[in-house]
């Protein structure tokens, strides 16, 4: 079922149309075919509706709908697999090779596909032995979460919010944190209570042209570089708070992993979680990115031909905002950044959400399209956490030392558009980090073990919330 999935190309691209009808989008069609063939008992008990033409809501309803529902979500799409690497990879990215030690190879197969088709394989099994839901379960597929324009996960989420109102809904869980094992000496699982937010920066440097025989000493490339030598110079702070749930994962650090006695001591007061937070970062990428609004200069443009001098030559920088900063702070930071190069080339600076000076010719311009702040944390207390808590805690019958802890997501999901529905939301996949791999990235793969605790957590997860009634 899952190779199936992962033999269908879904790639989502920067810039893809706005209109989730576009023929653009036509190839989630085969998706969704394959997935009424593959699982005709789910498609045939369950209400399907569409949004945004491919965005995709199962409804299970149940016996007593004054119960709050559940969410259960994954994406379809995923990211591209550009041109250039596809000979990099070890089996073919949309072939789905399974090898002899039990690893299923292809782009999406770990991100989102495995939680998409884990959902579906669940319900299939649960309609097999004839359970029938009191508590309402809705399975919400977007597909543009990767990128594009449509927000088919809004839509859905608007949906939701006039068929029930407000904080209306039980738990959503969507894709995010895993089990950890082997870190600092204890096995850990981690729930996400929260994600950091993001927002692309685009930074122009505008010049006049000419003939590339008579240059200037420095072109609108050379002027660019400059800039971003300076913004990778000069990363955001690090910052350890109460507002980042990381915070709550560093205490239970403290206590229970195999730590130094220097660290341990510096998380033990919270006037000396400035310097835990540099010790940890110094140790760990991923603790660094924790703990700060991070930066990558993913996009680079300039130039159409080589005797021609270009006239603008721009970079896109991504940064993934952390809750102990604001999109405005951002803003703020690349002006005051930014502005001494610029002077420096004789370059005057055009702010975000301004507009150049009609007939200028040598400009700086910095603009951002969109943004979404950090996100709203999860509360690690109350009615849906003490019933979510013991659930994650059942991952004990495969590791029985496994400590639960609140984690933070670096990257985005579509739970975003859904915070207005309630605050008890866990991005969760019950999948050992060492049986999933490389992400993003050539070569990416998941263990059919790990498929298949993300089926059994999930079937366990909707029986439980099924029994849950709070006090």
């Amino acid at each position: 079922r899952l190779r199936g999935a992962v033999r269908i190309p879904t790639e989502t691209f920067d810039g893809a149309p706005t209109d989730g009808s576009d023929a653009w989008y036509d190839k989630f069609y085969a998706l969704e075919d394959y997935l009424q063939n593959t699982f005709p008992d789910v498609f045939a008990a369950l209400k399907l509706e569409h949004f945004a033409t491919h965005g995709l809501l199962l409804t299970w309803t149940g016996s007593d709908t004054s119960l709050q529902p559940i969410i259960l979500m994954a994406h379809q799409d995923t990211v591209p697999v550009p041109d250039e690497t596809i000979r990099r990879w070890t089996h073919p990215p949309f072939e789905a090779h399974l090898d002899a030690e039990g690893w299923v190879w292809g782009r999406g197969v770990g991100d989102c596909k495995n939680l998409l088709i884990a959902e579906l394989s669940a319900v299939s099994e649960l309609l097999r032995t004839g359970f029938t839901p009191t508590r309402t379960v809705h399975i919400a597929f977007g597909f543009d979460e990767e990128g594009g324009g449509v927000h088919s996960a809004r839509a859905i989420a608007a949906h939701l919010e006039d068929v029930y109102g407000l904080d209306s809904v039980l738990l959503i869980v969507d894709e995010g944190g895993g089990v950890q094992p082997d870190y600092l000496g204890q096995t850990w699982v981690l729930p996400s209570l929260a994600e950091k937010g993001s927002v692309n920066i685009k930074v122009s440097v505008n010049v006049p042209g000419g003939h590339s025989s008579i240059p200037p000493v420095h072109t609108a490339i050379g002027i660019l570089s400059a800039l971003v030598s300076t913004i990778e110079a000069h990363p955001p702070r690090l910052a350890l708070s109460a507002r980042n749930p990381f915070a709550a994962f560093t205490m239970c650090l403290a206590e229970y992993g195999t730590i130094d006695d220097e660290l341990r001591g510096l998380l033990a007061h919270e006037r000396t979680w400035p310097a835990a937070a540099e010790v940890m970062a110094s140790r760990d990428p991923g603790d660094a990115a924790r703990l700060s609004t991070t930066q990558a200069v993913d996009i680079v443009g300039g130039g159409v031909k080589v005797n021609a001098l270009p006239e603008e030559a721009h970079a896109i920088v991504n940064h993934r905002v952390s809750a102990d900063d604001s999109i405005r702070d951002i803003y703020t930071r690349y002006i005051s950044l930014l502005s001494p190069v610029a002077a420096q080339y004789n370059l005057s600076v055009v702010g975000f959400d301004k507009f150049p000076p009609v007939g200028a010719t040598r400009y700086l311009q910095l603009s951002s399209p969109s943004g979404a702040e950090a996100s709203p944390v999860t509360p690690a207390t109350g009615a849906a956490w003490e019933y979510v808590h013991p659930l994650i805690a059942r991952r004990r019958h495969f590791f029985p030392d496994a400590i639960v802890a609140p984690y933070l997501s670096t990257g985005g999901t579509d739970t975003r558009s859904y915070v207005n529905l309630t605050r008890a939301i866990y991005r969760f996949q019950a999948v050992r980090e060492d049986q999933r791999a490389l992400i993003h990235t050539v070569d990416e793969r998941i263990h059919v073990d790990g498929h298949l605790s993300t089926i059994a957590w999930v079937h366990a997860l909707i029986q439980n919330a099924d029994a849950f009634r709070a006090e």
